[in-house]
């Protein structure tokens, strides 16, 4: 006789036993040991190399650091420079790069500009909005309300505060006639605002200085 009982037919996502884990399908558990992996590099390893790291280019007394627009601050002596330019040293073309960094152990204070039409609460608008605004800062967003900021040349900007997974900051934003300045400072939340004063010493030196062309 034939057998006309209904035969049990899994679906798609059915994983036969011999392929499972402790109840995993076994083709997904190396992709996923490998996302853990980057991730555990990227929020851990890679700060702690950081701190560790002996930066051959420090700043000195009297270093001045411009980006893109001739816009100028003054870094704190000490710091490691892992990107930028001093003053005088433009790139081909009589300009500088877009962005300067500058480290400390477990913190980094990054400043970068851009030609933007607006004032600087239109630019903070525009960075919260603008999903690769933060690229670079390990997952950093927005996550405070904004406050004024004055430089020391008199130029007013906004400041937030700003959070990521294992870090903690503040952005700052500037607008220097045509152009928009974006300064960030992050640390890994265990410093508890160890480097606060410096990285407002730096806030406050950014400006707009047109002799760094020349």
């Amino acid at each position: 006789m034939t057998d006309t009982r209904p035969r049990y037919e899994p679906d798609e996502t059915f994983v036969p036993a011999d392929r499972r884990w402790l109840g995993l399908d076994r083709r997904t558990i190396a992709p996923t040991l490998v996302v853990f992996a980057l991730a555990f590099v990227m929020t851990v390893v890679l700060p702690i190399i950081d701190s560790a790291v002996s930066y051959d280019d420090k700043v000195v007394p009297g270093d001045v650091l411009a980006v893109d627009g001739d816009v100028t601050f003054v870094p704190e002596p000490g710091w490691g420079i892992t990107s930028g330019v001093r003053t005088g040293a433009a790139l081909a073309g009589g300009q500088y790069p877009p962005k300067a960094t500058v480290v400390d152990g477990g913190v980094t204070f990054t400043v970068r500009s851009a030609p933007f039409r607006g004032d600087a609460n239109a630019l903070l608008d525009q960075i919260k909005t603008t999903t690769d605004a933060l690229s670079g800062e390990r997952g950093v967003r927005i996550t405070g309300e904004r406050s004024t900021v004055t430089t020391e040349s008199g130029e007013s900007g906004v400041l937030t505060q700003v959070a990521g997974p294992r870090s903690r900051g503040v952005l700052a934003a500037f607008v220097f006639g045509d152009y928009g300045v974006q300064a960030v400072a992050t640390e890994p939340t265990g410093n508890a605002g160890s480097q606060d004063e410096a990285v407002h010493r730096m806030i406050g030196s950014i400006r707009r200085d047109e002799k760094a062309g020349e």
